[in-house]
């Protein structure tokens, strides 16, 4: 519950401030014969990562609301958090609610959605193709792909990392 007020407060601190992340930290890449999700990095953030991640398919436009059918399902136990899960596989410290019994097709689209904390209801979504990430492309934002190293290159405050 605590998790759920601080994030509540900072959400109101930005909103109030007039500042406003463009993109969320999450991205997808690694090649798309080995998928990696990410959280991005920002300086100096605490509690930073994924706590629970969903990945869904069959959506014809998916949404936060409606991504489509829960196709793999992981969530870290009570304090843990993770910045990089290669896809179908659990991380240590997290535990398998739905296994991933399918490979990743051409053609389709997924959506992925995570929380920070059991309190979230989504702090992060994107959606994704596997051909997107051929040639190592970075996928983020709604289905924005770029160089690994254009996306490094963002400023950090488009994802919502504010210098205090």
């Amino acid at each position: 519950m605590k998790w759920g007020r601080a994030a509540i407060a900072a959400g109101l601190v930005l909103l109030l401030s007039g500042c406003v992340a463009k993109y969320n930290p999450l991205f997808v890449g690694g090649g798309s014969s080995t998928p990696v999700i990410g959280w991005r990095d920002c300086p100096g953030a605490t509690h930073d990562g994924v706590a629970e991640l969903g990945l869904y398919a069959g959506a014809a436009e998916p949404t936060v609301d409606d991504p489509g059918e829960l196709i793999w399902h992981i969530k870290a136990t009570p304090g843990n958090l993770s910045k990089r899960i290669s896809i179908g596989e659990t991380p240590e410290g997290f535990a398998t609610l739905l296994p991933m019994t399918t490979q990743l097709r051409s053609g389709t689209t997924y959506a992925l959605r995570t929380n920070m904390s059991p309190d979230d209801p989504a702090s992060g979504f994107v959606t994704f193709r596997p051909e997107q990430l051929a040639g190592g492309q970075v996928v983020f934002g709604n289905g924005n792909e770029e160089s690994p190293s254009d996306y490094r290159s963002r400023d950090d405050e488009d994802f919502g990392c504010f210098a205090g």
